[in-house]
């Protein structure tokens, strides 16, 4: 018995290697190289998370970043975008940024002004006239400038642009704005800025902070009134869907800071950095044009919604609204303001 067992694995054994070996299994070449799968052992990834839809000015830019970086660094860097706050939306975004659970984010300007309070001087309104001037101050040294404030703050994060989706108008539920008078009274979505706030008490209405992510639904419900944003946003979040009326009032502009985790940058070696520059360069200048044609579409198409006003506000009740509005300027100065930035930046934009 003790026999055939032992011959019975012999031979078990036996067919097994030669099904090996005529399978390539054993005493097989090496497998030839790939070059595909070159640095695959230490290709970098990033985290990319914004609370937009993909068809909007600042989604198209993430997705043409991710797409420039893998260019410049021949497949060594991998952005993943995750857009409509799939990852993270605009309360928690930040600090998740802060804690590593994300690479980089872009919040609005706005949002960040709870960290960077002068960053308010972007949200004063009828500071910009043309888009020129955005592109100006923005990508310029003023606009270097503004991300350098991060660093002295300590808050483990780096600022690597600005972007820009567009001027903002404002959207009602049950009344038109023709004047600044028609917002007496309504409550109106605004972002975490004192500045935008004291814009809003200007003209006698209520500011009421709200998450993007929430705001379609307090529209809806008619928890809010009225909001404001850019034709690109209205349309492709659906705020026209639920809100009657739209006035072009181009009084302010919405943009956005792109910002990746401190830690994480310094980690990565110098070469990659400087690639990523590039590509982030690169893509801004790419996203002001799509921002300015994208805004153009998103216009005419509101203008096309069965039941959705779109209403230009006159030149001159324009200016009565900017004459209303002056005291916004006056509590920057006097609260917020901590150099000459505003200063530099009236320099810029013509009277």
């Amino acid at each position: 018995m003790k026999k055939f067992i032992v011959g019975t694995i012999f031979t078990v054994l036996l067919l097994m290697i030669v099904i090996s070996v005529q399978q390539g299994l054993l005493l097989a070449k090496p497998l030839p190289y790939d070059d595909e799968q070159k640095g695959l052992s230490t290709q970098i990834t990033i985290h990319l998370s914004h609370v937009v839809a993909e068809n909007t000015p600042k989604g198209q830019a993430a997705n043409k970043f991710a797409e420039l970086v893998e260019e410049k660094t021949n497949g060594m860097v991998k952005v993943h975008v995750y857009s409509n706050a799939s990852l993270f939306n605009d309360e928690n975004e930040f600090r998740a940024l802060q804690k590593g659970d994300v690479e980089m984010i872009i919040p609005t300007f706005s949002k960040m002004t709870t960290y960077v309070p002068n960053w308010q001087v972007l949200d004063l309104p009828y500071l910009f006239h043309t888009e020129e001037e955005v592109h100006e101050v923005l990508t310029g040294t003023i606009g270097k400038q503004l991300l350098d404030e991060l660093g002295p703050l300590h808050l483990h994060v780096k600022g690597l642009g600005f972007w820009y989706n567009g001027f903002k108008h404002v959207t009602s539920a049950d009344q038109p704005i023709h004047t600044f008078e028609d917002l007496q009274g309504l409550r109106v979505r605004t972002m975490p800025s004192k500045v935008l706030e004291k814009q809003f008490e200007a003209v006698k209405a209520t500011p009421i902070p709200v998450s993007f992510s929430e705001l379609f639904t307090d529209l809806e419900t008619h928890t809010i009134d009225a909001q404001e944003n850019t034709a690109s946003n209205i349309y492709s979040k659906g705020f026209y869907k639920v809100q009657q009326h739209m006035t072009i009032t181009e009084h302010g502009i919405l943009g956005y800071a792109v910002l990746i985790n401190e830690n994480f940058w310094d980690s990565l070696p110098e070469k990659i950095q400087k690639q990523m520059l590039t590509a982030m360069k690169e893509t801004t200048e790419w996203q002001f044009e799509q921002a300015t044609l994208m805004n153009e579409k998103d216009m005419q198409k509101l203008m096309q919604q069965d039941h959705f006003t779109v209403y230009t506000m006159s030149d001159q009740e324009r200016q009565r609204f900017k004459q209303q509005l002056t005291p916004v300027y006056d509590f920057y100065r006097s609260h917020i303001q901590t150099n000459d930035i505003l200063t530099e930046i009236e320099k810029v934009v013509t009277p």
